[in-house]
């Protein structure tokens, strides 16, 4: 299975709109390409889905909204599972999950880029905090991370030199779920930056936690560390 150049697209604007607009805007652009008129659902029937797609969605008509609880991000919706036969047809998984994975790379470098900023700054005995080594050194780490993912994901969309992109092959369903938590770790990396910042209202953690429920929702990862979509009732209404 080869995945088209033009899904590969989607895949790089979702992941520019994620840095440059944010999550939501990134996920409303990723949702109408891959999945138009139709909620993702995860393999638990699950969805996180932009609240001002739900419209859209065949299954619901125009007075569907959500399953009650509160929103991760302000303008993201988690849906339960649907009943008996509502759920068409969703968009291809393994498309459907480098996209998400394309879309938290932006965010997590938006997160970056968000850190440097508030920690730039921040001062401890007249210097900045981006002086302090343990700091570089846990930034520099980041960015490692987000060189490795970026490495992944681009042998998946470019081609050899200035030719258009070749053929490609998703990712499997592990290579996937490590990439996932790969981001995972770096988002948590720079919340750990900001301290308490990171999960005050106006910081930048409500939208870490909602890339790491898309992760969740539509991927998982396999060991200890990581929760699994059948954690999602759970979490979702931790924010």
């Amino acid at each position: 299975m080869t995945v088209p150049a033009e899904v590969r697209e989607h895949w790089q604007e979702a992941r520019t709109s994620a840095r440059n607009d944010g999550l939501v805007p990134a996920l409303t652009l990723l949702s109408r390409a891959l999945s138009p008129g139709v909620a993702p659902r995860g393999p638990r029937g699950h969805a996180v889905v932009p609240r001002e797609l739900l419209g859209e969605y065949a299954e619901f008509g125009d007075d569907e909204d959500g399953d009650g609880g509160r929103d991760p991000v302000p303008g993201l919706a988690v849906l339960g599972p649907a009943g008996g036969d509502r759920a068409p047809a969703g968009p291809d998984a393994h498309d459907w999950g480098t996209g998400l994975a394309w879309l938290r790379l932006g965010a997590s470098e938006r997160l970056r880029e968000a850190c440097l900023a508030y920690l730039a700054g921040r001062q401890v005995e007249g210097s900045s905090l981006l002086l302090q080594q343990l700091v570089k050194g846990a930034l520099a780490d980041v960015l490692i991370d987000h060189l490795e993912i970026e490495g992944v994901l681009d042998d998946l969309a470019e081609g050899p030199d200035d030719s258009p992109p070749a053929p490609a092959r998703p990712l499997d369903g592990p290579a996937l779920a490590r990439l996932q938590a790969q981001i995972t770790q770096a988002d948590r990396a720079l919340l750990r930056l900001l301290g308490a910042y990171g999960f005050t209202a106006e910081g930048p953690g409500r939208a870490a936690y909602a890339s790491e429920l898309l992760a969740d929702v539509y991927c998982g990862w396999p060991g200890p560390a990581g929760d699994t979509a059948q954690n999602v009732d759970s979490r979702k209404g931790n924010v």
